[in-house]
């Protein structure tokens, strides 16, 4: 059982450079709308929808959401999500550790405009409990969280500890929150919620065990492999689903992808990098046959920036994100 934990807690290790890309009634720093609208260069900031009672189902990606399926239904699942969740405790403690000696905890009473930032992202996906958010310090624009929401355990007798488990943890770096404005740095904050909202990786750990046995295997092998590493990609694209309906505006999530792309607050003009997510598409469809299969094999934690973009997008305008939106 020891080994079977080790392998697990090395595969959520390795599952962390994926995502890179109870809560105390303590009082919110009010911040007045002109405020907001200095931060966010001049941006006029808009009443956003609380999405009450959203399920990760509703905006997950179709091939996302099959394969979670999938895998919630597999007869091991249950026995295989408690060990997975109690591996991820420990990870969890090494991760808090670190930031707590090495980054900064942001809060009512530190960097108070993040901590609101958080807040509300977190109401609008209609999250039970907020997760704690820190700044790092690093020079690559970048944010991540370990994925898993923390299930309170249930009470067994009057003996058990009653207190609730440690929030979830989503860390930004300090070039990131140079780089973006508050709208964008918010959008980033939903993209790493969608990632806990859809415990991805609770599921990509249990995908990976799954498909583990049958690697060896000549042909099967290398197609489990293909199909996880799609999941891995469909995954992200959740992920930006969620960051639009926190910000609801594709053009915030598209200009906070720019900025991180581009690799400078410099480049701004999200219409234009909406327009060359179209070329690429345009472009693809009528390249060579192997260039279009070379560029499918290539191997990658994210998908394309253009191709996040125009996915993006199309959910925007299709029934599906507007019945999300419209029904509250």
């Amino acid at each position: 059982m020891k080994a079977d934990a080790t392998i697990i807690i090395a595969l959520l290790f390795s599952l962390i450079p994926t995502f890179i890309n109870a809560f105390s009634a303590l009082p919110v720093t009010t911040t007045t709308t002109s405020e907001k609208a200095s931060r966010n260069n001049g941006r006029k900031v808009k009443e956003k929808v609380p999405l009450k009672g959203i399920q990760a189902s509703q905006f997950r990606h179709p091939l996302d959401r099959d394969l979670t399926n999938l895998i919630t239904n597999a007869p091991f699942s249950n026995i295989a999500k408690t060990a997975i969740t109690q591996s991820l405790s420990v990870v969890e403690q090494r991760v808090r550790l670190d930031l707590l000696s090495s980054s900064v905890k942001v809060s009512p009473y530190q960097m108070s405009e993040l901590y609101e930032l958080m807040v509300d992202a977190a109401t609008i996906l209609d999250m039970d409990v907020i997760p704690e958010l820190y700044v790092q310090s690093s020079p690559q624009a970048n944010a991540y969280t370990l994925a898993l929401q923390q299930q309170k355990k249930k009470k067994t007798s009057d003996k058990d500890d009653d207190q609730p488990p440690p929030p979830a943890i989503v860390v930004v770096t300090s070039a990131l929150l140079d780089r973006c404005t508050d709208d964008e740095i918010q959008a980033i904050i939903g993209h790493e919620l969608g990632h806990l909202k859809c415990s991805h990786s609770l599921y990509l750990t249990l995908g990976g065990l799954a498909s583990t046995p049958i690697r060896w295997m000549p042909f099967v092998g290398s197609q489990a492999e293909q199909l996880l590493q799609e999941w891995k990609l469909a995954a992200e694209y959740s992920c930006d689903r969620a960051a639009l309906l926190v910000s609801q505006d594709v053009t915030i999530v598209a200009g906070a992808m720019l900025k991180l792309f581009a690799g400078t607050a410099r480049a701004t003009n999200t219409e234009a990098f909406i327009d060359q997510s179209r070329e690429y598409e345009r472009l693809l469809k009528d390249a060579n046959p192997m260039v279009r299969a070379s560029i499918r094999r290539q191997q990658r934690t994210h998908p394309l920036p253009v191709k996040r973009v125009g996915e993006l997008e199309t959910w925007f305008r299709s029934d599906e994100y507007s019945a999300i939106v419209e029904e509250e």
